[in-house]
């Protein structure tokens, strides 16, 4: 796989990640899981802490699945594609 492959495939990796993360905490925010929509809205500033909340967890999913990503395709290439070593 060459480099240019393998930045395509973290970074759709990392897109799907960043989408997963967001709409996690939406449905949390939207659930009002454990009070999470309670606190954001009683907040000085609402709007400012749904962004950095949904952002915060976007970007930990979409980091973590782009490294994951990135070691299972580096696992990948380490096996024979016929078979057993």
């Amino acid at each position: 796989m060459s480099e240019r492959e393998l930045f395509r495939h973290v970074a759709l990796h990392f897109g799907m990640g960043a989408t997963l993360g967001a709409l996690f905490m939406m449905s949390l925010l939207v659930l009002n899981v454990q009070s999470i929509s309670d606190v954001v809205l009683r907040s000085t500033s609402p709007i400012t802490a749904t962004i950095v909340l949904v952002t915060g967890a976007s970007m930990y999913f979409a980091f973590g699945a782009a490294i994951t990503g990135f070691y299972f395709m580096i696992m990948d290439e380490d096996y024979p594609k016929g078979g057993r070593r």
